[in-house]
């Protein structure tokens, strides 16, 4: 029996400190996530976004390579953001433009491997 190696890097980001007016602006949100996809080489198939009221956002591109998000509680001054392809430095460009943009003062990433039976061979996300 043949065993796959699907290779995954699965990040989630826990982004504390951020600004409100930029956790609760959807289309600044939006367009920074297309921009963190497209300096990663990711292909956007489609996209979600959802403005909460009175303030909150979550915003999901589905891409070719699997999909990036973000949710925000702008009056804790945090955002989640999930990224996960199968690309290799996808996940970190991805994450570093968002730090980039969103200016934390804080982050926390989890690095989880997806499919990989080898954790060895998934060095850089």
């Amino acid at each position: 029996m043949k065993v796959f190696d699907t290779v995954g890097a699965h990040v989630l980001a826990d982004f504390w400190g951020c600004d409100f007016k930029l956790l609760n602006d959807a289309d600044f949100l939006m367009t920074n996530l297309r921009q963190a996809a497209k300096n990663a080489n990711m292909t956007i198939l489609a996209e979600e976004a959802h403005k909460f009221k009175p303030h909150g956002f979550t915003g999901l591109l589905l891409l070719a390579e699997s999909h990036i998000s973000i949710h925000t509680y702008p009056e804790r001054g945090y955002a989640a953001v999930d990224v996960f392809t199968c690309g290799g430095g996808m996940t970190k460009k991805a994450i570093e433009h968002l730090k980039d943009v969103l200016y934390p003062t804080k982050v926390q990433e989890t690095l989880i491997q997806r499919g990989v039976p080898d954790a060895k061979k998934l060095r850089n996300f």
